[in-house]
């Protein structure tokens, strides 16, 4: 193994890439199912919400799993393909939608999906790039 090569995530396939699977398995089930009624409307805003954690936390999943099939890749190019995943998958979901009587594909909905996810990847890039500052060896003086 060279002094350049990264060492593979721990725990494999099964724990890197299978919750990511399962993840966007369990957002297609309860995206594409009839929802219980409820007696009260959901809020607008709540269900923004709600579609801006969901896929946050895709954003994280994701970036495990690419991080482990991707390893040739650097952290922020990793970091973008896990991000357009997500924004694929809420774009497929909102498609799928179409194709129910009792769902209703909205491209705000969409706007939150990917917002979620980049406000996540946004965060996971400043700390990776932080995290490189402070690991890196201190400039030599010129002279």
């Amino acid at each position: 193994m060279s002094a350049s090569a990264k060492p593979a995530p721990r725990g494999g396939f099964f724990l890197q890439v299978v919750p990511a699977l399962l993840y966007t398995f369990a957002i297609f089930y309860g995206g594409v199912t009839q929802p219980p009624s409820v007696g009260a409307p959901a809020l607008f805003q709540q269900d923004k919400l709600l579609h801006a954690i969901a896929f946050g936390f895709m954003q994280l999943v994701m970036l495990r799993a690419v991080r482990y099939e991707g390893q040739k890749l650097g952290f922020r190019a990793q970091n973008l393909l896990a991000f357009g995943l997500a924004c694929a998958i809420g774009g497929l979901l909102e498609l799928v939608q179409l194709t129910t009587s009792y769902r209703s594909a909205e491209l705000l909905d969409f706007v939150a999906d990917a917002f979620g996810a980049g406000i996540v990847a946004a965060v996971l890039d400043w700390r990776a790039k932080k995290r490189q500052e402070t690991c890196a060896p201190p400039a030599e003086p010129e002279g």
